[in-house]
């Protein structure tokens, strides 16, 4: 690394005001070789100074997760439900805070340059004529800057494998108790509910039905809540359940985190199978087949057996204990996924909101529609009164980009998720066991590559997933990077120089 100690030129002239600071060994000669000599050796690279308190710790990253947890456990007592959208912005806020007061010096993280330049072009779109209001477009601007906050303030944090691991075991165990809820919400109907959302609710009977299955003694069971407050929430626990407990059920670490792993991976399964979301599953899909692919071209062949044999039989398994409780409904659904063209399937539920984004959205709004006119920013904070300036409607990420900055947040965003998929690639690719860096690079690889997917679905980077998205990324590459940098300041002088050469 550079600046410890230089490269070495052999003997030097002992000169300088420094040279009181230097250290003499005397190098035993080579046989036959002239008497020995006093040679400076380099002085030893100063320790980096670490700040103290808790702005600078790595133990601020779990505590933002804990964070984001209490402020959705937070929306399910009734008695806070008029609270709703401040929680919803300490949620974001949050993010945008740490930005600000976390001191240090961020990492340059592959997708920076693209994502910065992405946020510049829509910062700048919040002076377009069109924008519905002033204060929508700054809540908007403020909601994606949020979600792509840590990849900046996270990398200035020293962070270590430890708060790595803690992150990712706190993600996945409140997700695993999401899923798990959900299945006793199905199981037993009625009697873990918690309140529904009051937005959800003033969308009228007939939307609220539309979130219901009939069940197999013929009750009619809303999709399973999860720790959420809106019917099919579970979804998102069980993807991150199977998601994160496929990485600790192949972590060499043993014991009762094996075990608490596989439960964890059996409801997710099961959960995502009653919630019906086909878009969640096919992203899980997509997952977990670039996680095996990884494993394979690696050679990691036993990790990569264990896990299609757990995974592959939770799914066979899982989907007849589902189908068991939640009846036809639920097999119907699913089957549907089967009955036509993948292509065809795609297009009648979302593909068509794809095309509309390019052959409509794009040519009216090439560089962008203005801020606040769509989501939550619009409807909380959005000035619709001018015809002019109607709300626009965003099913997917790919029409939220076009509406945002058009065609150059519509290149930017993308290239930043693709060098995140390759640098988590990387990192796969990697033989590093002390860490097991490779390990998490690998299921990092697939929830990116899912995550891609998901964008052709969902508006994802508008949303807390996203925001765990980025954090989980940062938190990965500075972990890496500074286990890296601590290995290196470890060698001995010489072997730091042989390394070098």
């Amino acid at each position: 690394m550079k600046g410890l100690g230089g490269s070495f030129q052999g003997p030097r002239p002992l000169q300088g005001p420094g040279v009181l600071n230097q250290r003499y060994v005397r190098r035993a000669p080579p046989s036959g070789a002239a008497a020995p000599e006093a040679v400076a050796e380099a002085p030893a690279a100063p320790e980096p100074q670490v700040r103290k308190g808790l702005l600078s710790s790595s133990a601020l990253v779990p505590l933002f997760i804990a964070v984001q947890i209490l402020t959705q456990l937070a929306l399910l007592w009734e008695v806070l439900a008029p609270l709703r959208m401040i929680f919803r912005i300490f949620s974001f806020g949050a993010s945008l805070v740490l930005l600000a007061l976390v001191p240090g010096q961020k990492l340059r993280h592959p997708a920076l340059p693209f994502a910065l330049a992405a946020m510049a072009v829509t910062a700048l779109n919040i002076l377009h004529p069109q924008t519905s209001s002033l204060l929508a477009g700054a809540a908007q601007l403020g909601i994606q800057f949020s979600v792509l906050a840590p990849l900046i303030w996270v990398t200035r944090l020293r962070i270590d494998a430890q708060a790595l691991r803690r992150t990712l075991g706190l993600l996945f165990l409140f997700n695993a108790a999401s899923a798990a809820l959900g299945v006793l919400q199905v199981y037993s109907p009625g009697q873990f509910q918690p309140a529904m959302s009051a937005v959800i609710e003033s969308m009228g009977e007939a939307y609220t039905q539309s979130l219901q299955f009939v069940g197999p003694s013929g009750e009619r069971i809303f999709r399973p809540f999860g720790l959420t407050d809106t019917p099919g929430g579970a979804t998102t626990g069980a993807f991150y359940a199977v998601l994160l407990g496929s990485g600790f059920l192949l972590s060499s670490k043993k014991g009762l985190i094996r075990w608490v792993s596989l439960g964890g991976i059996f409801l997710g399964i099961v959960s995502l199978y009653l919630c019906q979301v086909r878009a969640s599953a096919v992203m899980l899909l997509v997952c977990m087949l670039a996680i095996v692919a990884v494993l394979a071209l690696n050679g990691r062949l036993l990790r990569m057996t264990k896990l299609i044999a757990v995974v592959g039989g939770f799914a066979i398994a899982g989907f007849g204990w589902a189908a068991t409780m939640g009846g036809d409904a639920v097999t119907s659904r699913w089957n549907t996924l089967f009955e036509e063209e993948a292509g065809d399937v795609y297009y009648s539920n979302r593909g068509r909101f794809l095309d509309s984004a390019f052959t409509h959205y794009l040519p009216e709004y090439p560089l962008g529609a203005g801020l606040g006119r769509y989501g939550m920013a619009n409807a909380y904070f959005g000035d619709n009164s001018d015809p002019e300036r109607p709300p626009l409607w965003v099913e997917i990420q790919w029409a939220g980009w076009i509406l945002d900055g058009g065609i150059f947040v519509l290149v930017l965003y993308p290239l930043a998720l693709l060098a995140t998929l390759f640098w988590s690639l990387r990192l796969a690719s990697s033989k590093d066991d002390e860490n097991e860096f490779w390990l998490w690079g690998s299921i990092l690889f697939g929830f990116n590559l899912g995550a891609i997917a998901i964008t052709f679905s969902y508006p994802f980077f508008m949303s807390q997933t996203g925001m765990v998205f980025w954090l989980l990324n940062a938190a990965l590459f500075g972990a890496h990077h500074h286990a890296r940098q601590q290995a290196r300041a470890s060698l001995p002088h010489e072997t730091l120089h042989a390394h070098r050469r």
